[in-house]
């Protein structure tokens, strides 16, 4: 099929070439998310990097004119038709004041807002497929993910708020005049009466107030409060920290704030816990108990915007809805809604009674909005020059590919793709300063920030798919089955024959491929696999075990790792998925059991042996492979903004990776991710 050199995408590059330097440097870096809702590909980050330039709150819309085009949105009167919300209590009077400010604007259809609970909502979105927007107390889970999934719905998450939880008593109680989260769970359990939860307090029965099991406020409640009050082997156990509040006597129960406000008030022995706007809202009748996460009381705070955004309040939560791309490609006014709804948040969100959402996840909303909404023309061949990359051999292919399919839309220009491992790729971009994309697979460094920074470069970060990183052995091999982390690292570092891995496998020496130490596939499996396995979880500890294996043979070039393997029935290497995929006739990828799954199943053979997971899409998505990573490219906003073909080139690959990273041999990204690649791009060209 011929393809268009006109090519579909967001928007905004019909007059790129024109004058992209002419636009402002982005902002200073702002705040870090607060939390991250689950994605849909479950790829675990290798660490908590350090964080790269993102996006500053500005909106979109208020691009310069002479910049380029960015997309519109109909205004609230130009829009009809019928817009369905349904879901959390809490996110309710948010989306209530909003609605009810796009009908004053103009809107002559009808907006519902139904208040059900967030589980409830999901159930309605997700399921039943009934709801436009799915208002949330917490962030989306993986089965909820895949119920959307089952009916072709890609949830987009949109950060609207920050609330702090209130846990409150009635304005008459005398006693109560801070609490600890210990405390707190106490109350909401075991406790009888107060005098059960702290000596001295009156031996008056509690009266107990919560949520329903359908909300996500107690769905918060369990994971903060009881979780880690009911540990099991020493961590956190959130089924038994809601079997504790489900077992406590005499507690009752609503999906209604309202009703759970009430009856609080009316007495003096009992508590209850709820949004923050349900609480202002009688704040004349109720009393919001400071609370503190530690022992010490005299650090207890109340709910605050000042302790919110200082974190020192431990009960605050992020409050989102949620959409999805082709709903709001068929429904203009669900489209039309979102974008309204993150215009009047900053005038409107302190007034129902919550906190504003950092900075950052503002944009990352825009962002978003904007990647579902795309459908403006982009014309490759309207910009020219040099586009210089360099870094991952995993990321290779998939640039590789990303560069043909631009220059087969139009693109006269000469791109380079250089594979020499991400180490070595940051070294060229942050040192030499002679790229323009550096290509990875692991997270920028601080020291290689630093880097960076000292040449006057600020690494933007797009992150553009998910591997599976695949353990292989020869399609010769007749006896590795499956490994668990443990075995994977012995092979990988003491073992000197196969039989050294487990008892019964051939007593042969083990030939052992391994990427070389410039590559942030080496880097990966030292954190992911022998780090882990090392003494007392030590980083260097588990490379230098690597490192110290007898005769590894190391390359940066995954081809020579996978022919290395292909050649020996004895062989054993690891590297990107693509590669594997490649070769998938010579060579076999092994099961791999996790860590957890393997401390779990206590040695029962039978046990390690079912919870094998193979790399697929399926296990990717569903989180279960443990051995998944996210892919990245980073540029800098100065190059960018000076090289007009970078900025096209960037945004061309964010908005089409989807469509060519399952042929490559990878896994896709979300419309989440990809949304947040997209408000990283506008703080690029300056918006």
């Amino acid at each position: 099929m011929s393809r268009s050199k006109s090519h579909l995408v967001w928007s905004g590059l019909l007059a790129l070439a024109i004058s992209v330097s002419a636009c402002a440097s982005p902002t200073t870096q702002a705040p870090a998310a607060n939390t991250e809702a689950p994605q849909a590909t479950a790829a675990p980050q290798a660490t908590a990097m350090p964080q790269a330039t993102e996006a500053p709150a500005v909106s979109p819309t208020e691009a310069p004119a002479e910049a380029f085009t960015l997309p519109t949105l109909p205004e609230p009167a130009d829009v009809e038709g019928d817009i369905i919300t349904a879901g959390s209590s809490t996110v309710f009077p948010v989306t209530e004041r909003m609605a009810e400010l796009f009908e004053q604007e103009g809107f002559t259809g009808q907006v519902t807002v139904d208040l059900i609970g967030t589980g409830a909502g999901f159930e309605r979105f997700c399921v039943a497929g009934e709801t436009d927007i799915s208002n949330a107390s917490r962030p989306i889970n993986a089965r909820e993910i895949a119920s959307c999934a089952a009916i072709g719905r890609n949830p987009l998450e949109f950060r609207v708020a920050t609330d702090a939880l209130a846990v409150v008593v009635s304005a008459d109680n005398d006693f109560v005049d801070a609490m600890t989260l210990a405390e707190l769970a106490t109350a909401f359990s075991t406790a009888r009466t107060w005098a059960d939860v702290r000596a001295g307090w009156p031996a008056e029965p509690i009266q107990r107030f919560s949520p329903g099991t359908d909300s996500g406020t107690f769905d918060y409640f369990v994971e903060a409060v009881m979780a880690p009050a009911n540990p099991v082997d020493g961590r956190a156990n959130v089924e038994a920290g809601e079997e504790a509040i489900l077992n406590s006597e005499g507690t009752q129960y609503s999906e209604d704030d309202n009703v759970l406000a009430q009856g609080v008030e009316g007495s003096k022995y009992a508590i209850g816990y709820f949004g923050y706007a349900y609480f202002a809202e009688d704040a004349g009748k109720l009393k919001a108990v400071p609370m503190v996460k530690g022992d010490d009381l005299s650090q207890a705070v109340e709910p605050s915007q000042e302790t919110v955004d200082a974190g020192t309040y431990p009960l605050a939560r992020p409050l989102f809805i949620y959409s999805d791309a082709k709903i709001m490609q068929e429904k203009p006014q669900v489209a039309a809604f979102i974008k309204f709804y993150l215009d009047n948040l900053a005038d409107n969100i302190v007034d129902v009674g919550y906190f504003p959402a950092p900075a950052a996840e503002i944009s990352r909303a825009y962002g978003r909005l904007w990647y579902a909404t795309r459908a403006t023309a982009i014309d490759a061949a309207a910009v020219e020059g040099d586009i210089i990359t360099a870094g991952s051999s995993t990321v290779f292919p998939l640039t590789e590919r990303m560069a043909e399919r631009f220059e087969q839309e139009g693109f006269t220009g000469q791109v380079t793709v250089d594979l020499i491992g991400t180490g070595a790729g940051f070294e060229r971009f942050c040192v030499a300063g002679e790229t323009d994309i550096s290509n990875a697979s692991r997270p920028i460094r601080q020291a290689e920030i630093d880097s960076c920074k000292a040449i006057g470069r600020d690494p933007l970060e797009f992150r553009v798919g998910t591997d599976a990183l695949a353990v292989v052995v020869s399609a010769d091999n007749d006896f590795v089955d499956y490994l668990t982390i443990t075995e994977l690292a012995t092979a990988f570092s003491t073992a000197a024959t196969w039989a050294d891995v487990r008892a019964g496998w051939p007593a042969e020496p083990i030939q052992r491929f391994s990427p070389g130490t410039d590559s942030g596939t080496f880097d990966y499996f030292i954190e992911a696999v022998m780090q882990p396995t090392a003494g007392g979880g030590d980083a260097d500890a588990g490379e230098a075990a690597l490192l110290n294996s007898e005769g590894t043979q190391y390359s940066e070039d995954d081809n020579v790792l996978a022919q290395g393997v292909e050649g020996s029935k004895y062989a054993i290497g690891y590297f990107g998925y693509a590669y594997f995929a490649e070769d998938a006739g010579k060579l076999k990828a092994v099961p791999i059991v996790s860590l957890a799954r393997e401390t779990e199943a206590a040695g029962d053979a039978e046990k390690i042996k079912a919870a094998a997971v193979a790399p697929d899409l399926a296990a990717v998505n569903a989180g279960t492979y443990p051995l998944a990573r996210p892919l990245f490219i980073y540029s800098d906003a100065k190059i960018m903004q000076e090289k007009p073909q970078v900025a096209a080139f960037i945004l061309f690959y964010i908005t089409e990776v989807n469509n060519e990273i399952l042929e490559v041999g990878y896994f896709p990204a979300t419309d989440n991710v990809l949304g947040t690649a997209y408000a990283t791009w506008l703080a690029g060209i300056g918006q």
